[in-house]
């Protein structure tokens, strides 16, 4: 491509321009997956030096290096930033793997909008150009600031300025002017070639968009780029490094130094502030962003933060007096900046399936969102008193923690396979995008590449942080009312979940099936773990009109987790409001590290009478403690369920006593024990020789079950 002999390589990266539809309103990046690019052409005589495979800094989080003083969005031109004292994350450190032979030919990096693709192009370009819109000197001055020429020296004297360039925005619309770069450069060296595929002449074609158009038969010389998306690199989808993981988006590191510049210069002027004062709201800032911003992964780095939605944030801050004025419900930075009008005519009759991926979608994430407050990055931050450098690149480096699924496997694999991998369907349903109603596995594709999911689990996709939830939910209720059917999700959780009606035996089953799937619980695990998981299950209940209340006051002491209707829910014929009052217990008797002693029948024989006995103990507990003011809160509620739980490992012994709501003649209220099947007054006792001691013949993690004198008994050891 534009060379002979004396214009021997080309390093590029070009697009063709056939993208017809966008996700924002702006147009920026369309459906063809490519918003940017840039062509290199190779001098002879300043022939750059092979370079390596990936380098060091691929397998961790680069420091981060932060040029510029002052928040300036919507720029893209390295010198843009420069010039105006534009606050700049130097990500010069990803060139040397993305430039790398290893990666490819031509390689597309198809990545979310707003996470810095066409400011690393822009970066990209003014390292190799020989012009590169500025003055060499000044270019040099500013790259001897970054990292690239400090951690890569021979690397950036053999490549830095040596090449023409040749660079395609279409955001810009400046196509014209660079096809005349592209003729005066084909004039120059004399060349006929001007296709990327098979071509001697090219060295290096860089892509970068928000959709991969493999397949969509819009030209052959697209069809053998790498692609890599980002879910590449992660273990379990693909293995390959990932080029791009340390060239977009913000790290938490990045985010960590932007809110140390932030409040230094912001905070520490005024009046009456102390370090420790700092100290607290740079803690407290970086929690609620991985709470609230986080979500995004590109191959190995987790946490990947949008880089406008961060900048935009710390802009507003400043206007804050003190953390209690942030109203993070309101912010929808990234959300606001495009628009999901182009995928909501879904196919009548695929109306079922979307509404399957979005339940799973928003039930998974309530929960998962639910289970971080108490496990991983943000619960460390927030029950430490201060933060060091190190140990914000440990929380970078640390897996986020998941919260399996009790949808169904099934859903999460499809929803996985159908964002992360070619589906010939989906690409011909592309093709009559704004003609006719798409596949809702279509549309899950393209919310997938266009950010509004991410890489959460080994071929698992979720939604990545509350703002995204908040559109997502919205999204659906667009759809469902254009087509006046139930807007209401959740609705096949809620049944999976049995809580919602009072199906305990379903509950433990599904209960069961997401506990089984945790690693992590051992026989020394404490009431407190078991206790944030359960209450982790119950959160999507809460979109229900119900509240879930881990260590409510209730009566003398306080319950595990209490679950009761708002003042505001809704009661229907078919469906009245209930009352659950857990109490946790864990197994503490002798233990075994064999594995296969532990689950021999013999023990678990031992193990079953043990937490069988401590759920009796619970109930007990509550009856003794808490049942009094149980009775004035559930006043109106038609049941209350006494729970008791006895965890050991992964398995657990569940009792529970159901207590109608019966009015007396005198106008009082009695809460009789009531049959779990029938409804017929009765003891309510239950011994454990009553459930049968069948281990021998039960198959290890079965779920069993069975009513004993109307209490509904459950064991999965």
């Amino acid at each position: 491509m534009f060379g002979d002999d004396t214009c021997a390589e080309v390093e590029a990266a070009i697009v063709e321009a056939s993208g017809r539809y966008s996700l924002q309103s702006d147009s920026s990046l369309v459906v063809a997956g490519s918003s940017s690019a840039a062509l290199q052409v190779e001098i002879p005589e300043r022939r750059s030096n092979s370079v390596s495979a990936l380098s060091a800094d691929s397998q961790g989080l680069p420091t981060t290096t932060i040029i510029g003083s002052t928040i300036q969005l919507g720029l893209s031109s390295t010198e843009e930033f420069f010039t105006n004292d534009a606050i700049f994350v130097d990500k010069s450190a990803a060139i040397i793997d993305v430039m790398s032979p290893e990666s490819g030919k031509v390689v597309a990096g198809v990545y979310p909008r707003r996470t810095g693709k066409s400011t690393f192009l822009q970066l990209l370009f003014c390292f190799l150009d020989i012009d590169g819109g500025m003055e060499r000197v000044q270019r040099e001055t500013m790259f001897q600031q970054l990292a690239l020429s400090e951690r890569h020296p021979e690397f950036f004297v053999s490549n830095f300025a040596k090449y023409p360039v040749l660079i395609l925005d279409l955001k810009q619309r400046d196509i014209d002017a660079f096809i005349n770069k592209v003729d005066s450069v084909a004039n120059i060296c004399d060349v006929d070639d001007t296709h990327l595929e098979g071509n001697s002449y090219l060295k290096k074609g860089i892509l970068v968009g928000v959709f991969d158009i493999r397949g969509l038969d819009l030209g052959s010389g697209l069809n053998n780029i790498e692609y890599y998306l980002a879910h590449t690199g992660y273990a379990g989808p693909q293995m390959a490094p990932n080029p791009f993981q340390h060239a977009f988006g913000f790290t938490v590191q990045d985010v960590w130094a932007l809110i140390g510049n932030y409040a230094e210069a912001q905070r520490s002027h005024r009046t009456g502030t102390t370090p420790s004062d700092i100290s607290r709201f740079k803690r407290h800032l970086l929690a609620d962003s991985i709470k609230h911003f986080d979500g995004y992964r590109i191959g190995q780095v987790h946490r990947i933060f949008i880089p406008y939605t961060i900048l935009s944030f710390l802009r507003q801050v400043q206007a804050f007096e003190s953390l209690a004025d942030i109203d993070y419900s309101t912010y929808s930075f990234w959300v606001d900046t495009g628009s999901m009008s182009v995928v909501e005519t879904i196919r009548s009759d695929d109306l079922q399936n979307l509404r399957r991926y979005c339940d799973y979608l928003l039930a998974s994430f309530l929960r998962q969102s639910e289970h971080r407050r108490y496990v991983g990055p943000r619960a460390e931050l927030m029950s430490s008193d201060d933060i060091a450098d190190g140990a914000v690149e440990a929380i970078g480096l640390q897996e986020q923690s998941q919260f399996p699924s009790d949808i169904g496997d099934d859903t999460c694999e499809e929803l996985a396979k159908t964002c992360m991998f070619l589906s010939g369907d989906s690409f011909r349903d592309m093709l009559n995008m704004g003609r006719a109603p798409l596949q809702a596995r279509t549309v899950m594709r393209l919310l997938y590449q266009a950010g509004y999911m991410a890489p959460v689990g080994k071929m698992c996709v979720g939604i990545p942080n509350p703002e995204v939830y908040r559109a997502l939910e919205q999204f659906y209720t667009r759809i469902a009312a254009q087509h006046n059917i139930n807007t209401h999700l959740l609705e096949s959780t809620y049944v999976t979940m049995g809580i919602h009606d009072g199906e305990l035996g379903q509950f433990a089953q599904s209960f069961h099936k997401c506990l089984i799937a945790t690693p992590g619980f051992v026989e020394g695990t404490l009431e407190l773990a078991y206790r944030n998981f359960l209450s982790a299950y119950l959160h999507p209940i809460t979109r229900s009109g119900y509240y879930v209340q881990p260590e409510a006051t209730t009566g003398n002491g306080s319950a595990d987790i209490t679950v009761f209707p708002a003042l505001d829910y809704l009661r229907s014929d078919d469906r009245q409001p209930l009352y659950y009052i857990f109490e946790l217990k864990r197994y503490k008797g002798s233990t075994t590290t064999k594995n296969e002693e532990r689950m021999s029948v013999a023990n678990r024989r031992k193990v079953a009478k043990y937490v069988f006995e401590q759920a009796l103990g619970s109930q007990t507990q509550i009856y003794d403690r808490y049942l009094p003011t149980i009775v004035e809160k559930a006043g109106t509620c038609k049941y209350i369920y006494v729970v008791g739980m006895s965890f050991w490992v992964n398995r657990f012994c569940m009792i529970v006593t159901k207590r109608e709501n019966v009015k007396l003649a005198d106008g009082s209220i009695s809460w009789p024990v009531v049959d779990y099947e029938g409804g017929i007054n009765i003891d309510g006792t239950v011994t454990y020789e009553q459930i049968g001691d069948n281990l021998g013949n039960a198959e290890v993690g079965i779920v069993r079950q069975k009513v004993v004198n109307g209490n509904i008994v459950v064991l999965t050891i």
